[in-house]
């Protein structure tokens, strides 16, 4: 999977099991707030100030990681 700026902050959180503690990392402890659910990625790092290539970056690097460093 590839996450994308474009993706809602639900699917991510859904896509992988650790992406949650990644988000947290960039001050995006979106858990508990409704907003995750029509929220983009893009939209939630502006929100809160994150660095949008940085968190795309990191949590795109859960799957690499998952498949022996191969995209």
């Amino acid at each position: 999977m590839r996450i994308t700026k474009e993706l809602t902050i639900f699917e991510t959180i859904r896509s992988h099991p650790k992406a949650m503690g990644v988000l947290k990392l960039y001050d995006m402890s979106c858990g508990g707030c409704m907003a995750v659910m029509d929220e983009s990625i893009e939209q939630g790092a502006r929100r809160h100030g994150a660095d949008l290539e940085g968190l795309l970056r990191d949590l795109n690097a859960l799957f690499n990681d998952d498949c022996g460093g191969e995209n």
